[in-house]
């Protein structure tokens, strides 16, 4: 199970590291909002452009389930997976560029 949590983080994290390689002066940053020791841990991705937040994206570590977000114009759908959502996220930049 450990196992599985720590690919899940790579995977984010790589995704995110792709959108600051698409993105204009892009940063990020991961927090950990809640967790309950046992099975529920809720992570927070705060995403900035030019020092300016213009995203943050609360998901559930354990099944990667998005609780809620909001980036730029982006249309809100939910439920959504976090892969999922950063894969729209790049493709937003993407389509913006």
């Amino acid at each position: 199970m450990i196992q599985l949590f720590h690919e899940k983080k790579e995977t984010v994290r790589s995704l995110l590291n792709k959108l600051v390689e698409i993105g204009n002066n892009v940063t990020w940053r991961i927090n950990n909002t809640y967790s309950n020791g046992i099975d529920q841990t809720i992570l927070e991705i705060q995403i900035f452009e030019n020092r300016m937040q213009t995203g943050r994206i609360a998901f559930q570590l354990e099944d990667g389930h998005v609780i809620n977000y909001r980036y730029k114009e982006m249309e809100k759908r939910i439920p959504v997976q976090i892969v999922d959502m950063l894969l729209d996220v790049i493709g937003y930049e993407i389509q913006a560029a």
